[in-house]
């Protein structure tokens, strides 16, 4: 398949040789016409009103500017082609710009200067019909010669129109796409999410739930303790999940077995930074891992607090004051209280 690349160089290159080749022409019949100074002021006037209308400009819609000197030049060469010839010269030799004239035109409509292409071969063709009537090619077979500009010019807003109808739905099926993948990529974060939750309970809880399910013996005093404890677990994995990481979840798990109070909350509603995830593990172990009585709070603050993550442990009464440690959002720095 032709890549976009090489599909514009081979445009710009098809381009350039349909209209080199009426240029070519009229320096072939320079020296034949009547005037030839005329002849080449055409020439260059046809060079300028070409390059100011295929000149790929960012917009798709050719500015103001370039539209109207390039008619007018375009104009211009025209009438100085047919003051060049002798009147009764046959009309093919005044007119080796018709190729050229007949691009210039496509030009225009395609480039949705449409009117502007109209209002140049009517003028043009005023200019022929005149210069046909004064010669020996007669004012009706002038004016006819013109009829294939008008079909071509019709033919390229027909195209431009379909162009912009086909890339207006082109812009609504990529949305279409877009949405849908991201609807797609929604729901698989959200089966993904389920099966990391299953898995999550299927590692704190398997063992017990297998124990529940198929073994009918008396369940014993240290299992109740064993299913407390995990259920505390579970309950920590969903109100704090922001900061319940495994680490923390055993470090309370640990912590609740030597009769402390542990509440994990998330008050986030979103992910932490790693940074920020990284020293309130550090610093939620070290509190959990020294307590021995009490009460341990791990919290994460709503976003656009300056502190990401609070832990307090309050010893109870008669104890010292208890320990409070922030830590920074963004940078996970520890300040403690």
């Amino acid at each position: 398949m032709i890549s976009h690349a090489i599909f514009g160089r081979l445009t710009t290159v098809a381009t350039a040789v349909f209209f080199l080749i009426p240029l070519v022409l009229g320096v072939l019949l320079t020296d034949e016409m009547d005037k030839p100074e005329l002849m080449r002021a055409a020439l260059v006037t046809y060079v300028v009103s070409v390059a100011l209308v295929v000149f790929p400009y960012p917009q798709r819609r050719l500015p103001d500017v370039p539209t109207v000197l390039g008619v007018l030049l375009m104009l211009v060469s025209i009438q100085r082609s047919y003051d060049a010839l002798d009147p009764e010269a046959q009309l093919f030799g005044g007119q080796w710009f018709t190729l050229g004239f007949d691009g210039f035109l496509v030009a225009l409509g395609v480039r949705r200067r449409g009117g502007w292409g109209w209002a140049t071969l009517v003028i043009a063709t005023a200019i022929s019909t005149t210069w046909g009537a004064r010669s020996a090619v007669g004012a009706w077979e002038a004016a006819l010669s013109n009829a294939a500009s008008a079909a071509l010019l019709l033919a390229s807003q027909l195209i431009a129109r379909e162009y912009d109808r086909a890339s207006v739905a082109f812009v609504e099926a990529s949305g279409m796409v877009r949405a849908a993948r991201a609807h797609d990529e929604a729901e698989q974060g959200t089966v993904h999410a389920s099966v990391r939750r299953v898995q999550e309970v299927r590692r704190l809880a398997g063992g017990l739930l297998e124990r529940i399910a198929h073994d009918p013996s008396p369940v014993t005093d240290r299992e109740l303790e064993q299913f407390r404890l995990t259920e505390a677990q579970l309950r920590d994995s969903i109100r704090g999940r922001s900061v319940a990481t495994p680490y923390l979840l055993e470090a309370a798990r640990a912590a609740r077995g030597r009769g402390v109070q542990v509440d994990v909350l998330d008050e986030r509603g979103g992910t932490l930074p790693g940074p920020v995830l990284r020293s309130a593990t550090r610093q939620a172990m070290e509190v959990l891992g020294a307590a021995r009585s009490g009460a341990v709070t791990i919290r994460a603050l709503p976003a656009g607090d300056s502190a990401a993550v609070l832990i307090v442990h309050d010893r109870g009464p008669g104890d010292d004051e208890p320990v409070a440690i922030e830590i920074a959002d963004g940078t996970g720095e520890v300040s403690r209280f």
